[in-house]
């Protein structure tokens, strides 16, 4: 294949290089585990290396919302009983749930002659996992009133499929700015800014009805149910494209 090759084993050290050490200063300021900081290397590796500085933007930028997201009003989420475990530190579960559905879109808009719709689909993985990390964070930070999305019935703040409206607006914001940072680097053409937005938001909602229902029942974990976002984020992308063309 044309991507094999002296330059790109080279590109791909470099990348690597320098995601051990931003990762290993995420694991300094307890934003990632031991295990976190392994999983964040490759998936940044693989972002940086196939994609360039334009999509790991939107990476780095994701993971700074969401441990921001994550830290803010720790405390007081903690006493809620809702606050993430560990003090919030990203085990490599966590960061492959989010992480790797966008890395290997990252690695296919290479290997594969699509590469402008894999480029899409990465930055809608990405949206669908920072407005799903700030639907959470801020809708527990929050609390007001919290539905179940599959009844709109009331539930407590923190319940596997529980919305807010705090949280839901947190969350389309964040979609919202991955998408908008993605047009104005020219990662991909302003006019499809939109479509990673609703994509990335729509996965979030979608996530919701797994955690209403699949989730709740024990059948399947976050980690599981965070994957499925991802996926459907990058699906959902693909289907509005080929809607629009």
């Amino acid at each position: 294949m044309p991507w094999i090759g002296a330059s790109w084993v080279l590109r791909l050290a470099m990348a690597m290089g320098i995601n051990v050490a931003l990762a290993g200063v995420s694991y300094k300021l307890q934003a990632l585990d031991r295990s976190g900081w392994i999983a964040a290397t490759a998936i940044g590796t693989a972002v940086l290396g196939f994609l360039g500085w334009q999509g790991y933007f939107l990476l780095v930028l994701f993971f700074l919302l969401g441990s921001i997201a994550t830290r803010v009003g720790y405390r007081r989420k903690a006493q809620r009983g809702v606050a993430e475990e560990a003090s919030g530190r990203r085990s490599a579960w966590s960061v492959l749930a989010n992480g790797s559905v966008a890395a290997a879109c990252a690695l296919f808009s290479v290997v594969t002659p699509f590469s402008e719709l894999f480029t899409l689909a990465f930055a809608a993985a990405v949206a669908a996992a920072t407005a799903d990390t700030l639907e959470s964070e801020i809708g527990q930070l929050h609390g007001g009133p919290t539905f179940l999305i599959t009844t709109l019935k009331p539930v407590a703040v923190g319940t596997d499929g529980g919305i807010s409206a705090a949280g839901t607006a947190a969350g389309a914001l964040g979609a919202l700015v991955v998408a908008a940072c993605g047009g104005v680097i020219g990662l991909y053409s302003s006019r499809l800014v939109p479509v990673v937005a609703l994509a990335g938001l729509a996965a979030t909602l979608i996530e919701s009805v797994v955690g209403a229902s699949l989730e709740r029942q024990g059948h399947v974990g976050n980690d599981a149910a965070n994957l499925f976002n991802t996926l459907s984020g990058a699906l959902l992308a693909v289907g509005l494209v080929w809607l629009m063309s």
